[in-house]
């Protein structure tokens, strides 16, 4: 096996992995860094040549793993796009968008290179997609060579993939972005228990320590708590969030919440946008769940210590899981009233949002409503996901009350006046249950990826211990490894 990393930053981004196989040639998700613009977002594929791709695997639909599946697939018109029946349904829909975004970008600020692709480019990707039931099978040939692969539920996002490639008798296993706990929209990964002899692994939560005695569903009353706390005195709250997953759990949650009387009765809820047209989508894949897997548990499945959840909490995914529209109906979930927003303006009536970005990116709704809740005492900004330190969140959240933000893009400054917090309720993986997984799948070689530098120094240490037989790599971008 040949394996290069794509992706020009050692970082989480633009995440792209090139695997070569015998005679085949494969990649690992073509995605797009949230944080750069222009070329400068893209993986380096300069050193593929045209039409030399026979397959590219998609892991999932968030754009930092399919954001730029429309640049390769232009210079590899004929290598067969897999990937799930629900990503299938999503991919349209997170790349059109992208595109509309690009737009607005090249005229905001002036980004040549943009759009990067074009909606008729977005369609032939679309035409190529080849769905990848979980648990089955498939076999490809290429010249009396064979591989095998076989897609199986990661968690994370509806429609997320690990993946398990075997050829010549060797196995290699790709965990994609994965979270073992269940969520109320979906469930855990589901990963069969097995040795394998390569593993490729996410490393986002490196960095990522839990106090003694956390739970997520503790982490998410005290969140709960906090907002109706708020809402009751007065205040709005910002909950930034992800398009793809995140606002639907969360929308579900507030649910979930309300009718746990965790909070106040009747009070107004604003999402806005992409996430609103992926809430469509999602009913749709729900209303078919059979079809798309979304309840496929594995056989003999792995077991790690993060499915073990407290049941006994009143936010805890005790149904099966599920998402329809009607939730929203129920929650009388209003579209964001975007000719309100005026930054340093606050929000009479005590409001909740539940808009994208999750990071708080320029111009984004979420990068709006900030503008007007931050400058005010009474009001709450919630994190609930992954922040780039990079990113205008991951800044926000490095200060404090009283001191001076910026919204660059708005041209506005402000003392912070409101209750910025983070809680640990991300769609990733805890950094010791995959220690837990690698230790359980015994690998002779393990390699590093999706994470920033101080993510991967602390698996490097983890792993070592844990499973001292194998062989580490935290590969450097673009540099070619024989394993």
């Amino acid at each position: 096996m040949k394996f290069t990393d794509l992706n020009p930053k050692r970082e989480i981004g633009a995440h792209s992995l090139l695997v070569e196989l015998g005679e085949f040639r494969l990649l690992v998700d073509g995605g797009m860094s949230p944080k750069d613009m222009g070329r400068a977002a893209l993986p380096d594929y300069t050193r593929i040549r045209p039409n030399s791709i026979d397959l590219i695997l998609v892991t999932h639909c968030h754009l930092d793993h399919i954001g730029s599946l429309p640049c390769i697939h232009r210079d590899q018109p004929s290598a067969r796009v897999l990937i799930t029946p629900s990503s299938k349904e999503i991919l349209p829909v997170m790349l059109q968008n992208s595109h509309t975004v690009m737009l607005r970008q090249r005229d905001e600020h002036g980004v040549e290179d943009y759009p990067l692709f074009s909606r008729s480019e977005v369609d032939a990707v679309v035409d190529d997609l080849f769905p990848m039931h979980y648990g089955r099978a498939r076999e490809f040939l290429k010249n009396n060579d064979r591989l095998r692969i076989t897609f199986y539920p990661a968690g994370h996002v509806l429609g997320a993939a690990s993946v398990l490639i075997e050829h010549r008798g060797k196995k290699y296993f790709f965990t994609g972005d994965i979270l073992f706990r269940r969520q109320h929209t979906l469930i855990g990964a589901q990963i069969p228990s097995m040795q394998v002899d390569v593993l490729v692994m996410e490393t986002t939560r490196g960095t990522a320590e839990h106090a003694e005695g956390f739970s997520y569903e503790g982490e998410l009353e005290e969140l709960f708590s906090l907002i109706g706390t708020t809402l009751r005195s007065g205040g709005s709250c910002l909950l930034p969030v992800f398009a793809l997953g995140r606002m639907q759990e969360m929308v579900t949650l507030v649910h979930e919440a309300r009718r746990q009387h965790l909070l106040p009765k009747s009070f107004p809820i604003y999402c806005s946008g992409l996430g609103l047209a992926i809430v469509d989508v999602f009913d749709k894949i729900y209303r078919s769940s059979r079809h798309h897997g979304v309840g496929f548990c594995a056989e003999n499945p792995i077991t790690i210590a993060g499915m073990r959840q407290d049941l006994k909490n009143p936010l805890a995914p005790l149904k099966e899981p599920n998402f329809h529209r009607r939730v929203l109906q129920s929650l009388k979930v209003r579209p964001l009233p975007f000719n309100r927003l005026c930054p340093g303006r606050d929000f009479r009536e005590p409001s909740l949002f539940i808009t994208s970005s999750g990071m708080l990116v320029e111009n984004t709704p979420a990068y709006q409503v900030a503008s007007c809740l931050l400058p005010h005492g009474r009001n709450l900004v919630a994190f609930t996901g992954f922040c780039d330190e990079d990113t205008p969140g991951g800044d926000l959240l490095t200060k404090q009350r009283g001191d001076t933000f910026t919204f660059a893009s708005l041209k506005f400054s402000t003392t912070i006046g409101a209750d910025v917090r983070r809680f640990d309720v991300s769609g990733h993986a805890d950094r010791e249950d995959l220690v837990n997984l690698a230790y359980q799948m015994q690998p002779s070689t393990i390699i590093l990826s999706h994470g920033d530098l101080d993510a991967r120094d602390w698996f490097l240490s983890a792993l070592s211990k844990a499973t001292p037989a194998a062989k580490i790599y935290n590969p450097e971008p673009q540099e070619i490894y024989q394993l």
